[in-house]
């Protein structure tokens, strides 16, 4: 979840993804959470410590409402 949407993985890497990491080989999106984090200072395994607004937070898949859809792709999620 970023602000009060929920991405799927592919567009949550989309919208992440720094120009730094464009040409390297593929990464995954959790890659590159981790990246952008520790150029923020964000501790990923902290969610307490950072807002939704500021960094995307884990959704855990129990959390999903029937037929919720990506914020970007609006593909929806599956259960």
């Amino acid at each position: 979840m970023f602000g009060d949407q929920t991405y799927d993985p592919n567009c949550i890497k989309e919208l992440f993804l720094p120009f730094d990491l464009i040409h390297q080989e593929p990464v995954s999106a959790e890659q590159v959470l981790d990246f952008v984090a520790r150029e923020r200072g964000i501790d990923r395994r902290n969610e307490s410590s950072f807002s939704a607004y500021h960094f995307p937070k884990v959704v855990d898949e129990s959390e999903l409402l029937d037929g919720e859809r990506c914020g970007l792709c609006f593909r929806p999620f599956r259960r």
